[in-house]
């Protein structure tokens, strides 16, 4: 009886929106009363997510959660458009995802992008500040990320002569750095963080 009366409800006053973030399976109500009955209805099919609102002086039903308006459409015998409905879905949440992971791999690109400017700033400033007097396997590590800035540092290690792990380039590096730092500190000079933009500093 219950799915009868939301049939009759949806085929004389209803409306449903197209899935997103303001989907709605919608029924216009001559009265309150009207609209709290077919909320009870809804909540006996097992639907919970209907609501009984006024809006503008017109009382309305309304669900917005996708999966109970699947299961409605589906218990008042629209198959057909229960099922247009839920690939609409479907091919909704795929954009948004792909969308979001889009977003995601560009956030993550820009941070790789400002922390190869900020490493190869560190180094060349580390470069200046020992001169001559870096030793020969941290001045190679030090030069292998000034001439490939955008390499990760396992592409570091391949191209270094002879080869090295991302680890060995990574700890050359940081001494490299850590040497020319406390060298400015007792020269009171800037440091290799010195020059550093705010963008690139995060």
């Amino acid at each position: 009886v219950a799915a009868s009366v939301w049939r009759g409800a949806l085929l004389a006053q209803g409306s449903l929106t197209d899935p997103g973030r303001t989907a709605s399976l919608e029924i216009s109500c001559p009265s309150n009363e009207a609209a709290s009955s077919l909320v009870g209805l809804a909540k006996r099919l097992g639907v919970a997510g209907a609501k009984s609102r006024e809006v503008r002086g017109v009382h309305r039903v309304v669900i917005r959660e996708g999966d109970d308006i699947s299961k409605l459409l589906e218990l008042v015998g629209a198959a057909g458009i229960q099922s247009r409905w839920d690939q609409l879905r479907a091919k909704r949440e795929v954009r948004t995802t792909a969308n979001r992971l889009a977003n995601f791999d560009d956030a993550n690109l820009r941070r790789s992008a400002q922390a190869a400017v900020a490493a190869g700033a560190r180094v060349a400033r580390a470069l200046e500040i020992l001169g001559p007097d870096i030793p020969a396997h941290l001045k190679h590590a030090g030069e292998l990320r000034l001439n490939h800035k955008q390499a990760s540092l396992d592409e570091l290690g391949h191209l270094a002569t002879p080869p090295m792990t991302k680890d060995a380039v990574a700890g050359r590096i940081r001494r490299l750095l850590a040497m020319a730092d406390k060298k400015a500190e007792e020269l009171g000079i800037p440091n290799t963080e010195a020059y550093l933009g705010d963008d690139s500093a995060e």
